[in-house]
């Protein structure tokens, strides 16, 4: 009996394939995490910057401190139009602590 050579992959080439990806998957997980979470911290201190910048132009323009983020919102510092806009706002209002005397945002 003669045997046919038949062409494809066998069932340990495909194993020893699925396992290399898994471990380069299982790196690029690990690697990839922890500059995200450096990234969300680098925004919310770029937020923190902006919305302090805002506080103080507010401060030059009328005298005085803006009492919360709805006066920067009614003054058009901040747009309120669309819902991303809504959204921002409520994040702002959530994420920051916001004091009226030196008007300054902290991240929360």
């Amino acid at each position: 009996m003669k045997r046919t050579k038949k062409s494809g992959f066998s069932l340990l080439e495909v194993i020893a394939a699925v396992v290399i990806l898994a471990v380069v998957a299982a790196a690029t997980v690990a690697t990839v995490a922890p500059m995200r979470a450096k990234s969300e911290e680098k925004l919310a201190e770029q937020e923190s910057a902006t919305l302090n910048s805002m506080s103080q132009t507010y401060f030059l323009e009328t005298g005085a401190f803006p009492r919360s983020v709805s006066d920067l919102v009614t003054e058009g510092y901040l747009s309120n139009t669309t819902q991303a806009d809504q959204d921002r706002i409520t994040s702002i209002r959530r994420n920051y602590t916001y004091t009226r005397t030196t008007g300054t945002f902290t991240k929360r």
